[in-house]
C-alpha cells in the first residue's frame, strides 16, 4: 500500500509541476502567434497543476501541520491563478481581423485589428506585424488607435521594411528589422 501511495505521490508531484511549467511556458512563448492556440492555456494548466500538487501535498506529506498549510497553498494558488484567468478574459476585448498587407518580400504581415473598447463604445484599430518563420512566426505590437481620440485614415507598406500609419493627427513611419521589431509604435489614446 505504501508503494502504491508513493508511486501516486511521484506521479501526481512531476504531472502537477509539468503542467505549471506549460503554463509559464506559454506566457513565455506567447509572441509565436502560430503556436499562441497550442500552447497559451494558463487557466488549464496552471489550474489543473496547482490542483494535482494540492493533491501530492495531502497523500504525501505525513506531518498534518505540512499536510495543510502545502494543500493550502497550492489550492490558494490555483484559485489565485483562476480568478486572475477569468478576471483577465472578462474585460478582453473580442477583435477580428479587419485587413491584412503582406510586405513587398513576403517576409512580413500588417494586420490591422478591429473591435470596440472595454468600457466604452469607441472604435478601436490594433496594428500588429506577422513575420512569416514557419512555427516560429512572430507577432509584433505596432500600436493601437482610439476612434475617440483619432481616426486611422490609411496604413500601408512604403517599402521593404517600411510602413506609414495615416492618422487624423499626422503621419508616422514605422521602419522594421528583419526580426519584426519596430522602431516606434503608433500612439492613438489606447
Amino acid at each position: 500500500m505504501q508503494k502504491h501511495r508513493t508511486t501516486t505521490v511521484g506521479v501526481l508531484t512531476i504531472v502537477g509541476a509539468l503542467l505549471c511549467a506549460a503554463a509559464i511556458g506559454g506566457f513565455l512563448l506567447y509572441r509565436f502567434h502560430l503556436l499562441r492556440p497550442y500552447v497559451f492555456h494558463p487557466l488549464l494548466f496552471g489550474v489543473t497543476g496547482g490542483l494535482a500538487l494540492a493533491l501530492a501535498c495531502g497523500l504525501g506529506l505525513r506531518r498534518p501541520l505540512a499536510r495543510w498549510i502545502g494543500v493550502a497553498v497550492c489550492v490558494l494558488g490555483a484559485a489565485a491563478i483562476g480568478f486572475i484567468g477569468w478576471f483577465a478574459s472578462a474585460f478582453q476585448t473580442d477583435l477580428t481581423a479587419e485587413s491584412r498587407l503582406e510586405s513587398a518580400d513576403g517576409s512580413m504581415e500588417l494586420v490591422v485589428y478591429s473591435g470596440s473598447a472595454v468600457m466604452a463604445p469607441d472604435p478601436i484599430w490594433e496594428l500588429r506585424l506577422h513575420t512569416r518563420q514557419g512555427l516560429l512566426s512572430q507577432e509584433r505590437d505596432l500600436g493601437c488607435v482610439n476612434a475617440d481620440v483619432l481616426s486611422l485614415n490609411g496604413i500601408g507598406w512604403t517599402g521593404p521594411r517600411t510602413l506609414r500609419v495615416a492618422l487624423s493627427s499626422g503621419v508616422v513611419d514605422i521602419a522594421v528589422d528583419g526580426d519584426g521589431r519596430p522602431d516606434r509604435t503608433v500612439d492613438g489614446g489606447c
